[in-house]
């Protein structure tokens, strides 16, 4: 493709999502409302564990930066995706998931060997979800896998917060923001999760560090870990001496957009929600969508709102070609 609107770098883990009971997790003594890094043995186990109590619910090729560009895609947008994948049943389903949702990238020419990362997702009767996430091949990206060169098609450079949790792959995003930088390209990051925020903040200013990002997304408890504060406007504040806007989700009461100049609240549509994985996800998708629109940011975030809206009434992170196509109708018109 001649240009992009978003080139993002991220883990590639293949989805399997189960809907299970709050005593499943306390019996298996798994952290509610988490992602948890765990290894391919205890991967393994906790499969086998799933598929005898429950059946699968949903399985799609995933990771929180590539869920956004499907969404972003999905829209109308373009994007290119830097990840890593192996030469396994899963790395296959992966790529042809990458490929039908319209999102470039150029993974089968590394020639990798391994297996694929996978992430358990378990949903609880309240609809939030908890993840166990086995990395796989994607625990060693790094530079190799940036293609820089793709990057200067692109308008954006977007970060996955889960990459922090590895040496080589923050390597790998310094050296992508740097290249951003010299290329005037925008940077938008996000936290991704409460836990990269919880237990990985080191890594976190590591990749934050220097001139503030264009773009910040994060949710409401991950602002406040971040940045120690109870009161949202205050973590806000805080937010921004690291990215000059800061999107933060709160969830079933929406969104708030801060600029420094302002704060633009919106509220999210009312729905009963089933699952909420990947609204987080459809949320930057949509946001950045709306942005290569050049829609102003309280239609951006309305409409992003309104997006992550329809992911939770489904389980998995995607909505329908219908319910994408109705979305644009309605704020186009």
């Amino acid at each position: 493709m001649d240009n992009y609107y978003v080139y993002g770098l991220g883990n590639a883990l293949v989805d399997k999502e189960f809907e299970v009971t709050d005593s499943f997790l306390t019996e298996k003594h798994i952290e509610k409302g988490l992602m948890s890094l765990i290894d391919a043995k205890q991967s393994e186990i906790l499969l086998q564990q799933l598929t005898a109590a429950y059946p699968i619910k949903k399985q799609a090729g995933g990771g929180s930066c590539a869920n956004s560009l499907y969404a972003l895609c999905q829209f109308g947008g373009t994007a290119f995706l830097a990840c890593r994948v192996g030469d396994d049943e899963g790395g296959r389903f992966y790529c042809n998931d990458l490929k039908k949702a319209g999102v470039d990238s150029r993974v089968q020419e590394l020639e990798l060997s391994g297996e694929t990362g996978n992430c358990l997702v378990m949903v609880t009767p309240d609809a939030e979800r908890t993840m166990n996430t086995y990395l796989g091949v994607t625990a060693d990206f790094s530079e190799r896998e940036l293609f820089l060169d793709e990057l200067l098609k692109a308008d954006w450079l977007y970060i996955e917060g889960y990459l922090v949790t590895g040496e080589n792959a923050r390597a790998a995003i310094l050296k992508a923001k740097s290249a951003a930088k010299n290329a005037n390209k925008k940077i938008a990051m996000t936290f991704s999760d409460p836990a990269i925020v919880k237990y990985f903040q080191a890594g976190v200013d590591e990749v934050l560090a220097g001139e503030p990002i264009d773009l910040l997304f994060c949710n409401h408890e991950e602002a406040c870990l971040y940045t120690g504060e109870t009161d949202l406007d205050k973590a806000a504040t805080k937010l921004l001496q690291v990215a000059s806007q800061v999107a933060v989700t709160r969830g079933a009461e929406g969104a708030s957009v801060y600029t420094g100049a302002e704060k633009i609240s919106v509220l999210s549509p009312v729905v009963e929600a089933v699952d909420s994985n990947g609204a987080g996800d459809m949320f930057a998708g949509a946001y950045l969508y709306a942005l290569s629109e050049n829609w102003p940011v309280e239609k951006a975030a309305r409409f992003a709102c309104a997006a992550a809206a329809e992911v939770v009434q489904n389980f998995g992170p995607r909505i329908s070609q219908q319910s994408q196509q109705d979305l644009l109708n309605k704020f186009k018109s």
